[in-house]
């Protein structure tokens, strides 16, 4: 076997981890060409091709260099690996890859995440983190093994066999201009074959720690990413869902039909949210949450003194919230107000679940009778209204009009701000008492200034209460 290598270089220097790679692909037992992608002259070690020149003037547009010189070279090597210059490739993950290549649908290949290892030698999955999600129906078994889909195409690396490259090349979505979009341009470079030429990246659920990448600079710990022992338990719940065919629906689909920007889609990992602790009431009281992510929220709410119940955004999402104690209902979510007790809670928060359901008031409609009476609902939502948000959606539209984001015929997410959250309750048959904002620290002094006139549009976050039922 051959393998030709490209590994992104930017700099003057050869920078501090890209000899560890070059060590690591010296010791394989098959032929490897290295090539280092490179803005500038320079020597990278003994052997090693230097290529210069960056696509476009973008320096985050290097990474695109190494499409020409694998279309150059389609004929000339068995194996093509791209990756950027502090992500380690063995031999161990090209074996593994090629095992699964072997059994997996044509169409399908499988790909890596990435790992950093804290002081403690414990590992923590940064590719894990922000709206980034299992599908919990998506696993299949293939060769013996068990494959899932994780929706971050991006491991900062990818390995194609010379067909796999061939059909990417064919596709007319490889040999393409750097560009951004759901990724920026840096890691546009390294999931294009996922995202553009027709192959559906999967995971070795199975063997995960094979199909992970050591990020060299383990600088994400603690910043994104999740520990091991929480994405086992992930794995653990996938595997069992597939084995045991038990029911594996979303509550929603929280994804934004939006092409070039992420930044509408529902997040998984949502820390605590002040506004919504306090917009419980001082005494203690029954609470059920629906759209529980990682549980970060509800585990404030029961830290605070209250009794919760969560209706997660699915199965595998909810070993998150379990394991912080959060009490999951075992709902069915494909209809979650079915198995509901009437007159059952004190309050029924929306966690940032509204917005990504076709009809707002029906759905509030439907869960007023799990309230008992006097009970309250309150709903969290990310305000559209803040200035900066308006500023950057404005600058979106000018580049994408055709992408009506905010209108949910269009893009599955709804406007959301306090007002629009109003008129939802008010159809409903409630309404809308008071409304907490999230201020940040530095945008304190301005809410004290203008005795919270301000907050509607400084806000990144609120919750609405409405008024007892």
């Amino acid at each position: 076997m051959k393998i030709l290598v490209a590994i992104a270089n930017y700099g003057d220097t050869s920078g501090k981890f890209i000899h560890q790679l070059i060590d690591s692909y010296r010791s394989f037992s098959c032929e490897v060409d290295i090539v280092a992608l490179s803005n500038v002259e320079k020597e990278v070690a003994e052997g090693v091709e230097v290529r210069v020149g960056l696509p476009i003037s973008n320096p985050w547009s290097l990474p695109f260099s190494h499409r020409d010189l694998f279309v150059e070279r389609q004929d000339d090597y068995d194996l093509f690996i791209y990756s950027e210059d502090d992500t380690l490739i063995t031999e161990a993950h090209v074996d593994a890859f090629l095992e699964a290549d072997k059994v997996l649908p044509k169409d399908h290949i499988a790909g890596f995440v990435r790992h950093e290892i804290d002081p403690s030698g414990e590992w923590h999955y940064s590719t894990v983190h922000g709206h980034y999600h299992w599908e919990p129906a998506s696993a299949f078994e293939a060769g013996g093994d068990i494959f899932a889909r994780y929706t971050n195409d991006h491991s900062a690396a990818y390995i194609l066999t010379r067909d796999k490259l061939k059909v990417c090349i064919d596709s007319g979505g490889f040999l393409v201009p750097p560009h951004e979009g759901r990724y920026d341009m840096l890691c546009s470079a390294a999931t294009d074959p996922y995202t553009r030429c027709g192959l559906r990246k999967v995971l070795c659920i199975s063997r995960l720690q094979e199909f992970s990448l050591h990020h060299l600079p383990n600088k994400y710990i603690g910043k994104i990413g999740l520990a091991k022992s929480e994405v086992d338990l992930h794995v653990q719940k996938l595997t069992e869902l597939h084995c045991k065919r038990l029911p594996a629906a979303s509550l929603l689909n929280g994804r934004a039909r939006v092409r070039h920007t992420a930044r509408y889609d529902r997040d998984y990992f949502t820390p605590e949210i002040a506004s919504i602790v306090s917009a419980m009431p001082s005494r203690d009281c029954r609470v059920l949450s629906v759209g529980c992510d990682a549980g970060c929220i509800e585990a404030a709410i029961v830290a605070a003194g209250h009794k919760l119940d969560a209706i997660p955004l699915d199965p595998v999402i909810a070993e998150s919230a379990m394991m912080r104690g959060v009490q999951v209902l075992g709902a069915d979510l494909s209809d979650p107000v079915r198995d509901l007790s009437d007159n059952t809670y004190d309050i029924v928060l929306m966690n940032f679940f509204l917005p990504y359901v076709a009809d707002p008031p029906a759905t509030l409609r439907a869960f007023k009778d799990a309230l008992r009476p006097s009970g309250r609902i309150a709903v969290s939502f990310r305000n559209w209204q803040e200035i900066s948000e308006i500023r950057t959606r404005t600058a979106y539209r000018r580049v994408h009009p055709e992408e009506q984001v905010g209108d949910y015929e269009s893009s599955g997410v709804h406007y959301t701000s306090s007002a629009v959250i109003a008129d939802w309750l008010s159809s409903a048959g409630m309404r809308a008492e008071r409304t907490i904002y999230d201020i940040s620290q530095k945008r304190m002094q301005l809410s004290r200034c203008t005795f919270g006139f301000a907050d509607r549009w400084i806000a990144r976050t609120g919750t609405v209460l409405s008024s007892p039922i």
